[in-house]
């Protein structure tokens, strides 16, 4: 895989995919089909694999990239040829992680070409195995869920499959493994039951996936630059020097214990969401697999669970569930498979899709949806590996490719009209250019933020009413921001190893509720501005007010406020003249030193922020 932009680029087998599909399809209509889907596809290359006679895993090669001829996965040089073969390049649609690999692939393709329509039927036993999990985890990745894969031949290609589908998904839907992570092991080589506890960083040893890295004085020449020895490290020791502790130390090293996953006999399986260990390791010999995912947010971990098991037994594989018991009692049966039920309204799909829709059903039915008219809608069962389908809107999005963009006629707008600014567009603008004038450089951050960040690290009591999301993706992102003070301090949090003293600004919207408005939201145009370094105090943002105040041509007064965000007797309010009465436009002080060490900011910082529209 590769980052194009911001966006995946993966290779997946032409041979596999058609074999998968069914069908014989030339490569041009296969790349129709494909874009028609929503993809992005690059085009066809060829790959060449070889085998690394020391670890045994299977590197790619893509035609004309550069090959140091190592090993990707332990460094080695001792690397057969196995193989050269035609893939077909394809950008990842980040909002369908269940097309990631060619298994899922191929099932939407079934699909939408009228091979086989419907909802996909998944079964599932029980694998009689469980995973326990004990105190300790609750405030660092609390969550688990596991099954049992059987009967899938491990070849190079299936390997290969597994490898990228992980991957992928820790890229998706575990957001570089934040919400979710995964692990795979062979299921032979450890001792059922499992235990999912807490260690500290220096209370285990255990061989991490391909070894820990050689010491420059002791590598030799057959060895390449990512060189290791298998040889036991502790946690610590893992985030200090392998290379995949040092790339994601930064999800654990705050915490004083980390994640460990163990079978009945104590062997090591995994320090999620790290690395996995080598005694567990899949190879071409594996005949039984054990998956689990961890992570923080349940939702993303169940729907990740959901894809890989959906997507593994569309290649072939049986796929058995896990019992999952918590501290408290209480447990579950991992993946669940089963579809969800939601009614649309045809009617409106058609209004948005903006053409009428034959059998609407029927359309669905070749997005692998279950269908069934009802009187005025249609009731729709959804697959579990559509992490996707939070809306119906999501939906209707699937009637019109179903129905296909390309059969819908292009026609002109029945009005013509001229564009133009808003006033408060037209305003931001000028405030922008006046902030950089004065030495500020402009930050944009998520609208969407959580309680703890947005009231509570800033000592402000959490209201009982504020814009709350019905149907959060995550638990990071639950209420819509109503002030800019969070993302300011987010900012100077990531930054703060950068030469001082730093001056940052926002020019963004906040929302605030609003019974009288037609969504009981209402949007606020607001500018928010930090300056943090050793000697910044007060005057350093009340000096910013008066240059804004002065450019603006209006007229500040400004009196002594508290707030709990700011240190006593060091924050104020400002006040402005509009339409020839004075009206509050914001308020600034000197960040207090409780805030500043909830947020991980050991410089004084200063912060403003007024509200643009009371200049209307």
């Amino acid at each position: 895989m590769r980052f194009g932009g911001n966006l995946p680029v993966v290779s997946v087998a032409t041979a596999t995919l058609k074999r998968l599909i069914g069908k014989s399809l030339s490569r041009d209509e296969l790349i129709a089909a494909l874009e028609q889907l929503g993809n992005n596809v690059e085009g066809t290359a060829s790959i060449t694999t070889f085998r690394c006679d020391r670890c045994g895993q299977v590197t790619e090669v893509l035609e004309q990239a550069d090959f140091n001829g190592e090993c990707e996965w332990c460094g080695g040089k001792a690397l057969v040829e196995t193989g050269t073969s035609e893939v077909i390049r394809i950008s990842l649609l980040p909002v369908r992680p269940d097309m990631f690999d060619a298994a899922g692939l191929a099932r939407a393709l079934r699909g939408y070409l009228g091979i086989e329509t419907g909802l996909p039927v998944y079964h599932v036993e029980s694998s009689g195995l469980k995973v326990t999990v004990l105190t300790g985890l609750e405030d660092i990745r609390p969550h688990i869920v596991a099954c049992v894969v059987r009967g899938l031949v491990m070849d190079d290609e299936n390997v290969k499959t597994v490898m990228k589908m992980q991957e992928n998904l820790h890229w998706a839907l575990g957001r570089n493994r934040r919400r979710a992570s995964i692990g795979v092991y062979d299921l032979d080589t450890v001792e059922p039951d499992f235990e999912y506890s807490a260690v500290t960083p220096d209370g285990v040893r255990f061989v991490p996936l391909f070894g820990m890295p050689v010491d420059e004085g002791t590598r030799d020449e057959g060895r390449g630059t990512g060189a290791s020895e298998m040889r036991a490290a502790t946690p610590r020791e893992i985030l200090e020097k392998h290379l995949k502790g040092v790339g994601y130390k930064h999800l654990l090293e705050r915490y004083d214990k980390y994640p460990l996953l163990c079978d009945a006999g104590g062997k090591v399986l995994s320090m999620p969401p790290i690395i996995n260990s080598e005694g567990t390791r899949v190879t071409q010999k594996t005949r039984s697999l054990f998956i689990d995912v961890t992570g923080p947010d349940k939702n993303a971990i169940e729907k990740t669970i959901a894809v890989i098991a959906c997507g593994l037994a569309d290649l072939g594989a049986k796929v058995e569930a896990v019992q999952v018991v918590y501290p408290d009692g209480t447990s579950e049966v991992t993946p669940n498979l089963q579809p969800q039920t939601r009614t649309i309204d045809s009617r409106t799909a058609e209004r948005l899709v903006g053409v009428e829709v034959p059998d609407m059903a029927k359309v669905l039915e070749r997005m692998r949806y279950g269908a069934t008219s009802e009187a005025g809608g249609l009731v729709l069962q959804i697959p579990a590996y559509r992490a996707d389908i939070m809306h119906e809107y999501d939906v209707f999005e699937d009637v019109a490719i179903g129905y296909g963009y390309h059969r819908v006629t292009p026609r002109l707008v029945p009005s013509m009209t001229v564009g133009s600014h808003q006033p408060i567009e037209e305003l931001s603008t000028t405030v922008r250019r006046l902030m950089t004038g004065l030495g500020f450089l402009e930050i944009m951050t998520p609208v969407l933020t959580n309680v703890a960040e947005h009231y509570e690290k800033l000592g402000m009591p959490v209201p009982e009413h504020y814009v709350r999301l019905e149907n959060p993706i995550s638990v990071e992102q639950t209420m819509a921001r109503e002030q800019l003070f969070t993302g300011l301090l987010s900012t100077l949090r990531v930054n703060t190893t950068r030469e001082m003293p730093q001056h940052i600004f926002e020019a963004g919207d906040c929302f605030e509720l609003a019974a009288e408005t037609e969504t009981g939201v209402r949007t606020l145009r607001k500018l928010a501005a930090g300056v943090a370094g050793p000697r910044v105090g007060y005057t350093d943002v009340k000096q910013t007010l008066d240059a804004l105040g002065r450019e603006l041509g209006r007229e500040l007064r400004f009196e002594p406020f508290d707030d709990p965000t700011f240190i006593p007797g060091r924050c104020g309010r400002v006040f402005i003249r509009a339409a020839d009465q004075e009206v509050p436009w914001g308020m600034l002080g000197e960040v207090h030193p409780a805030v500043l060490e909830s947020f991980g900011i050991s410089q004084p910082t200063a912060l403003l922020e007024v509200d643009l529209g009371a200049l209307f």
